[in-house]
């Protein structure tokens, strides 16, 4: 990115910025992955959903991935006719099913009594899948593992072997299986090893299916092998012939996301130099979450100008840390977090009332799109 853009802009602070050169980079490795493996591409629009933003990723992808009814109804308005939705999530709710079979082509399950109250209602107007538990955790951090112990995401082997036996009826409208078992991996080798692993516990049950969906959780891009991938998909071709999706979020979106931060305040307090931000931890969440740093674009490892950005909520932890920058804070001065494009924008909340960043596309000429701007009314809407 050119620094110095975002630094003369006339953008109104805080703000997220999606840069669209970077982005477009991003689709082109995934249809040279589809055309490389023979694997379907998804946009998991968890990891991001401005409507000004999907409509850049639309053609590049075969569909959209969804976790909710609104999520489904939002893809419906920015897909074709010819693009797929596909839904999983946890919690299905009875009151809002007619109105997802109206949007989901794919619905997953995630639970075997799910299978009982709903496969048959699905098959009507849609593919019924269920996902699976494969019972391999590659997630160091266990609030993040879809398969720490007592996981409610999926269904273990075993336990669907068991099912099978005494639900013949039920387990023949399951036409595919879903599977998402990592978080920011870059390694294939995770996942040849679960597909290995599912597909060695379905080998039994005799079953042909008409899809797989790998789930998302790996940073494609940065992956400096796809061999792995392409066994796994081929495995999976030769037990089945099934079509096999890929539903990446982070991967497309987490490294072209900025949020430009203006300081509002400087002062001292026992020896450290406090730069109070006009924005808050709370339109990065995951800062809290993860208890991670966020990078900066304009800071350096060590200088005389060292600060502590904070937020500007009256919480007493919101902040983002120490930071050195080749030249001195001003009020006025801009403040430039990178690689913050998945989750954030979706996460961020109002809390103190300070209202959600103001969001934009930063095109390839140097000029900025605005996507989304809030007000009193944003704030007002939600009481």
């Amino acid at each position: 990115m050119k620094e110095s853009v975002f630094l003369n802009a006339r953008l109104k602070t805080p703000c997220f910025v999606y840069e669209q050169s970077q982005i477009e980079a991003v689709l082109t490795t995934l249809i040279q992955l589809q055309q490389k493996t023979g694997c379907i591409p998804l946009y998991s629009i968890k990891a991001a959903n401005l409507s000004g933003l999907l409509a850049l990723i639309q053609p590049y992808v075969s569909g959209f991935s969804c976790s909710s009814l609104n999520e489904a109804r939002l893809a419906r308005e920015i897909l074709n006719a010819g693009q797929s939705i596909h839904v999983t999530t946890p919690g299905y709710r009875e009151q809002e099913w007619n109105a997802l079979l109206n949007y989901a082509d794919f619905i997953s399950l995630n639970s075997l009594t799910q299978c009982e109250r709903y496969a048959e209602r699905i098959q009507q107007s849609s593919s019924c899948g269920l996902r699976i538990n494969p019972q391999l955790s590659f997630v160091k951090d266990r609030r993040y593992d879809p398969c720490r112990a007592n996981s409610k995401l999926g269904v273990t082997l075993d336990q669907l072997c068991d099912w099978v036996a005494d639900n013949q009826p039920v387990w023949q409208l399951i036409d595919g299986i879903h599977i998402h078992n990592n978080c920011e991996s870059r390694n294939f080798t995770e996942l040849l090893q679960t597909v290995e692993t599912v597909l060695s516990g379905l080998s039994g049950l005799d079953k042909p299916f008409k899809w797989f969906n790998l789930g998302g959780g790996y940073l494609f891009e940065e992956s400096a092998s796809l061999k792995e991938l392409e066994h796994a998909i081929r495995l999976i071709k030769e037990s089945s012939d099934a079509d096999v999706y890929i539903e990446p979020g982070k991967a497309l979106v987490g490294h072209v996301g900025y949020l430009v931060a203006c300081v509002i305040d400087l002062f001292e307090a026992e020896g450290k130099q406090i730069a109070m931000l006009d924005t808050t931890v709370n339109h990065l969440p995951e800062v809290f979450e993860y208890q991670y740093q966020p990078e900066i674009v304009n800071s350096v490892m060590e200088s005389e100008y060292a600060y502590r950005l904070t937020g500007s909520s009256c919480l007493s932890g919101d902040m983002f840390g120490d930071y050195c920058f080749p030249e001195e804070l001003k009020i006025g001065s801009r403040v430039i977090f990178s690689n913050i494009g998945a989750y954030m924008q979706v996460k961020s909340n109002m809390f103190n009332g300070i209202n959600l960043p103001t969001s934009y596309l930063l095109k390839p000429d140097d000029t900025f799109k605005l996507l989304k701007e809030h007000d009193y009314d944003s704030f007002r809407s939600r009481l």
